[in-house]
């Protein structure tokens, strides 16, 4: 059955489709932009020259980008561009022994993550979608098989069947079979490694557009998350301070009328 539906569906093995993204053939050249970046900075002895090469990458993937992309033409000029603004203010040195400071290579270090974390997180996808797949396939195949013997056993005399009955017995041919999928321990690990593979993806995309921002002189997530938590911090101190006050007054009052008396 998998093999039929595969002929008129290219893009039923989970697996091959992203095999098909990974190439080439990526619309958006997503891959492509990245492993030119990757290579650039490889190819980099300075983070002033490091930036001028992404800069130069990036203009020649968008030189080979066509039509249909104007959108995404206009942010790699941008990238680009802004690039070419912060390179200056990057020190032009020969790469030594010594330990680099700052946040040059931090940033570097977040691009070579995002491109491994990438990696990774198709790899759980493809896995955990190619897994599903089956799992609708054998269900269908099931499904059909008891279709086919609920006619032998009428006689081979065709009627209509409710849908009622229909949905009847596809529920107690799927569910079990999902049930079963969804207890083994293999699609666990496959569901937790996809999760923990989006959460690791995430915080370094987090990251890097919080340096951008920054760098750019706009405010970040994480910079609302600091700001964020001063104002708990205040809101608490404030508390703190009304209580202490409240206190005084009440101790003031004992005395007044303690002299009253």
């Amino acid at each position: 059955m998998a093999s039929d539906d595969a002929k008129g569906d290219p893009s039923t093995g989970w697996m091959e489709w992203l095999s098909w993204l990974r190439s080439g053939m990526d619309p958006l050249s997503v891959r492509g932009l990245l492993e030119r970046c990757a290579q650039a900075l490889d190819a980099a002895q300075s983070p002033a020259e490091a930036s001028e090469r992404v800069a130069l990458a990036i203009d020649e993937e968008r030189l080979q980008q066509q039509a249909g992309l104007a959108q995404f033409d206009q942010l790699l000029k941008q990238w680009s561009a802004t690039l070419r603004q912060i390179a200056p203010i990057l020190p032009d040195a020969q790469a030594t022994d010594t330990p680099a400071l700052g946040p040059y290579p931090q940033r570097q270090a977040l691009l070579s993550a995002l491109a491994t974390e990438s990696q990774h997180y198709q790899q759980a996808l493809a896995a955990h979608l190619d897994s599903i797949t089956t799992l609708a396939e054998n269900c269908t195949a099931a499904f059909r098989e008891d279709l086919i013997a609920q006619s032998s056993n009428s006689g081979g005399r065709e009627h209509a069947i409710p849908p009622d009955t229909l949905v009847a017995r596809w529920s107690a041919i799927a569910e079990p079979r999902y049930e079963a999928w969804l207890d083994d321990p293999q699609t666990q690990a496959r569901i937790g490694a996809l999760v923990n593979a989006w959460s690791a993806l995430a915080t370094t995309l987090r990251a890097l557009a919080d340096d951008c921002l920054e760098t750019l002189g706009l405010p970040s997530s994480r910079g609302l998350d600091d700001l964020a938590n001063e104002l708990q911090r205040q809101r608490r101190r404030q508390r703190q301070d009304i209580a202490a006050l409240q206190a005084e007054i009440a101790e003031l009052r004992e005395q007044i009328d303690g002299g009253k008396s």
